[in-house]
């Protein structure tokens, strides 16, 4: 496979929608690694799983699977046949039956689907907090325009006296929220609609999204760091498993949520068929998006880069690379944690700013008058 045809055929590969659920495949998955485990034959096991999930939708996707295997398909020729499971776990699925030990591919395919949304947990915590924090702060504000402010600018009326500029900034703001709201809030939510329709259909959109998270102020190394714990971790996973070096560099790509290091992979293993090693391949990475015009260096540190070659020399490249995602999922944790520290007083004083400024821009007028007095 071509560097160009491997960046053509992913560019125009649409974003996977599931209607099944991270915690419901999480939850098969264990379900039916502690079945086989047990001893308890394939078929039998998920047809007790399907009684367990009635009413869930992972239940008719289990039947299915029965179905299909009791027609004579294999477990991962059937997990084929569905969406929700991705290139990752099939290929897992299809080296543990080939190898006769399932159950323990099983089992390795529960821990990581388990690790994967303890690792989304953890990201989401450091992107979604500030944003739901600062959203209150805007509920906040927008109660004080709306209910409180109109009772002062009654009282600012009688007076009759001139108001100082924050205070009459104030009120503009509360009499345009009063007339413009509803507008508003209807345009936000069509923006926000459009451009999350945008980002599904259109792959040149998901590139510059994907590229823009890797430079984002603060944020930028803990999307680089969780990146980076998916690409060691589905590699560590696979070539343990047996999976070739080609197919595994292919099956991480599709297995990375971000686009930039998903091309970087295919590139990775465009660069390992003609004969370079990984370690080297990842020392020369470098490439340049025509869509958006940027180029791409610098996405594996040098640390990880000799853990590679080390494990590639010393023949335990698989262990390494375990070791590898290890420390990638330390090194998130410690940064979520220091942004987590960071950003918490960064908001009360923004959401101290906004509430206290407002409140001290209503009372000025009644210290003036006071002083007058």
């Amino acid at each position: 496979m071509g560097s160009a045809s491997s960046a053509d055929r992913f560019v125009h590969t649409p974003v996977r929608q599931r209607t099944v659920s991270a915690r419901e495949l999480t939850g098969f998955t264990r379900q039916l690694a502690t079945l086989v485990s047990s001893g308890v034959p394939l078929l039998q096991s998920l047809e007790a799983i399907h009684k367990g999930l009635a009413g869930q939708p992972m239940a008719p996707v289990v039947e299915q699977l029965r179905q299909q295997i009791a027609a004579g398909l294999s477990l991962q020729a059937a997990l084929r046949q569905h969406r929700v499971f991705s290139e990752l776990y099939c290929q897992m699925v299809a080296a543990g039956e080939l190898s006769g030990n399932l159950d323990d591919m099983l089992n390795r395919l529960a821990w990581h689907t388990e690790r994967q949304q303890q690792l989304l947990r953890k990201v989401r915590m450091a992107l979604v907090y500030p944003v739901a924090v600062l959203l209150i702060a805007l509920g906040v504000v927008a109660v004080i325009l709306v209910w409180l402010v109109p009772v002062f600018q009654s009282i600012f009326a009688s007076l009759g006296a001139e108001l100082p500029w924050a205070t009459r900034l104030i009120l503009g703001l509360s009499d345009a929220l009063l007339r413009g709201g509803l507008p508003m809030l209807g345009a936000l939510v069509t923006v926000g609609w459009l451009v999350r329709q945008r980002y599904r259909t259109n792959p040149r959109f998901q590139w510059w999204v994907a590229l823009r998270a890797l430079r984002l102020p603060l944020l930028a190394p803990v999307v680089t760091n969780a990146n980076l714990a998916v690409w060691t971790r589905c590699m560590a996973m696979l070539m343990q498993s047996g999976v070739p070096l080609l197919d595994t560099l292919e099956t991480v790509a599709g297995a990375c949520g971000n686009r930039v290091y998903a091309m970087a992979s295919l590139r990775i293993r465009d660069a390992v068929f003609k004969g370079i090693g990984l370690a080297e391949a990842l020392r020369q990475l470098e490439f340049r998006s025509h869509q958006l015009g940027a180029e791409f260096t610098g996405l594996f540190p040098p640390l990880l880069v000799q853990m590679i070659d080390l494990g590639e020399q010393s023949g335990s490249l698989s262990a390494l690379l375990g070791k590898a995602a290890d420390a990638q999922d330390e090194a998130l944790e410690q940064q979520v944690h220091s942004l987590t520290q960071l950003i918490e007083p960064l908001l009360v004083v923004v959401l101290g700013g906004l509430v206290g400024g407002m409140v001290i821009a209503l009372y000025l007028p009644v210290f003036q008058l006071g002083q007058v007095m």
